[in-house]
């Protein structure tokens, strides 16, 4: 008994410690590069890698990730597993595709390139992560989801240190490099992998995935839609600003994080009812701790960084929605997993075309007044309305998320008061 508590001390410890240090990274790092880069180079990175490169991501993804955990953990079907195998060989290829057209053809800039070799790397991240996961190894699920950012630490610590240049192409050589880790690992457990009906299997897969695709990719530009809208209408500068604040903000999304891998598999297999009852009270204690860390940082940050002294002022209103904005998106990010595990991504995909569609509408004609708080606004409306679709389309099959849901509205209400006086 003793033995058990003992070893069950040192998994835990060894799991905090690996994530505490983990989220370190994902959180500061990106915050420490607007000290570093110019602002124009800090707005092409938060571009290029939270922008650019998560979207595009998803359509390198094939809905495969999220195709892992329904296969294996859902439907138990073990014999299917290898052909996953030829995920990362697609991947290589969209890699190699991509050095040829801008090394061989110069077809675009750097800002590209880096966002489809940031894809590359968050697309496998994703694909081992979902792995890693579905297999309770969360100790390195954490390693691995943290993996581009211990890299863009690798940049700050050569220029600290002055082996480095400051500079995007000094970043890129480093992506680049890392890209490596992954081809490796591709190959290698492709060549482990049993071949039998390899890719038979692998249609069986494409065949159930494609809806998880078209959600993904959907997800992903709700999500990320906040950085590219803000490099379409404004510039990369702006988009250096936007983001500094929206990584502010996130720091409620490590707790989301802990709660998503060491709960991953009871959230594929517990009882609707129970998930609506911990989720509403979740989305509560998120909530608070997300609206204290807003009052918070100004006491603390000025102190460390003279981007945020530069720019808090004329951008509190923006904080603030975005850090309300963050309730919704962990709360859409968990309802996911829900409709993925159901099988009700397909259903849910029109609507959620309909619902980009209307907002890039408005806010094409909004474009003459837009500012970054009307258009942070917008985007907190939009993920509001795709957590309620999610409901909606969960409870046409009797899950019902009644708490959840009554929580949801009244903070979001309340949020819109704060944030049209403040």
């Amino acid at each position: 008994m003793i033995l058990k508590a003992t070893r069950f001390i040192k998994e835990k410890f060894w799991f905090l410690f690996v994530f505490v240090l983990s989220k370190i990274a994902v959180y500061i790092v990106p915050l420490w590069l607007a000290d570093i880069l110019t602002e124009q180079d800090y707005g092409v990175i938060e571009y290029a890698l939270a922008g650019l490169g998560m979207l595009v991501s998803a359509g390198f993804s094939l809905g495969i990730p999220n195709a892992y955990p329904y296969f294996i953990l859902k439907k138990k079907n073990m014999d299917i597993a290898p052909a996953f195998s030829i995920h990362p060989l697609w991947l290589i290829f969209i890699f190699v595709v991509n050095q040829i057209l801008y090394h061989g053809f110069s077809l675009y800039n750097l800002k590209v390139y880096l966002a489809l070799n940031f894809a590359f790397l968050i697309a496998n991240q994703q694909f081992y992560s979902m792995k890693l996961k579905s297999k309770e190894s969360i100790l390195k699920a954490v390693l691995i989801d943290s993996g581009v950012y211990f890299t863009l630490l690798l940049f700050i610590v050569g220029v600290l240190l002055k082996l480095i240049p400051t500079s995007l192409d000094a970043i890129s050589l480093i992506v680049f490099v890392y890209t490596f880790v992954y081809i490796y690992y591709g190959l290698s457990n492709f060549y482990k992998a049993s071949k039998h009906e390899i890719l038979k299997k692998y249609k069986s897969i494409l065949k159930f995935s494609y809806h998880l695709l078209l959600s993904s990719i959907l997800i992903f530009a709700i999500t990320v839609a906040g950085r590219i809208v803000v490099g379409y209408y404004f510039d990369d500068t702006t988009v250096g600003v936007y983001s500094f604040y929206y990584r502010l903000a996130a720091v409620v999304v490590v707790i989301h994080q802990v709660v998503g891998i060491i709960f991953f598999k009871k959230i594929y297999t517990f009882n609707p009812k129970i998930l609506d009852k911990y989720f509403s009270l979740f989305f509560i204690g998120i909530y608070v701790i997300s609206i204290s860390i807003y009052f918070i940082i100004p006491f603390v940050l000025p102190h460390f960084s003279n981007y945020y002294r530069e720019t808090y002022q004329e951008n509190k209103t923006l904080f603030f929605i975005l850090s309300a904005q963050m309730l919704l998106w962990i709360a859409s990010a968990l309802n996911s997993s829900i409709v993925d595990r159901e099988g009700l991504a397909k259903k849910i995909n029109p609507i959620f075309l309909l619902l980009i569609g209307l907002a890039l509408l408005l806010i094409y004609f909004l474009k003459e007044n837009l500012t970054l708080p009307l258009l942070a606004y917008i985007h907190y409306t939009v993920f509001y309305f795709v957590v309620m679709l999610q409901y909606y389309i969960l409870f046409k099959k009797q899950i019902i998320f009644k708490k959840s849901i009554f929580v949801l509205t009244t903070l979001f209400i309340l949020s819109t008061v704060i944030a049209y006086l403040t």
